[in-house]
């Protein structure tokens, strides 16, 4: 029998790397293509991304290949966030690219704290672990 280590909160916040590693590379993408004339700016909904990384996503059943391989719980979650168009702010570009660069700089910044901040939270609840096993030491 296999003992859970962690909690749901580790899972939780690795979701929300994976999440905000992928919003990350939408925006990149975005800022990238400020100049490509009918590029549209795209985006990703992080509470929906979030929702659907919470719910499982698609299972993959997980086969044990080798007898020294720890069983598995059988699946393994996978999921793709849904990349939309992102909403106009109203300015007309001539060449119809819809890329406001202020706007995707201000998101990148914000993304990339948020990303900063769970991982944070994961290495104080990996080190809280840590104290744990060393017993305090």
């Amino acid at each position: 029998m296999f003992i859970k280590l962690f909690d749901k909160s580790i899972e939780r916040l690795e979701q929300v790397l994976d999440v905000r590693s992928v919003r990350h590379g939408v925006i990149s993408s975005n800022v990238s293509n400020q100049d490509t004339p009918g590029y549209k700016a795209k985006e990703i909904d992080f509470k929906k991304a979030l929702a659907d990384a919470n719910r499982g996503g698609n299972t993959v059943k997980l086969a044990k290949t080798n007898a020294a391989h720890i069983a598995s719980s059988g699946t393994a979650s996978t999921f793709s966030p849904e990349v939309t168009l992102s909403p106009s702010d109203g300015s007309k570009r001539l060449d119809g690219n819809t890329v406001n660069s202020e706007k995707e700089m201000t998101r990148l910044a914000e993304n990339t704290l948020m990303y900063q901040a769970a991982a944070q939270f994961i290495a104080k609840k990996f080190n809280g672990l840590k104290n744990v096993i060393n017993e305090g030491r």
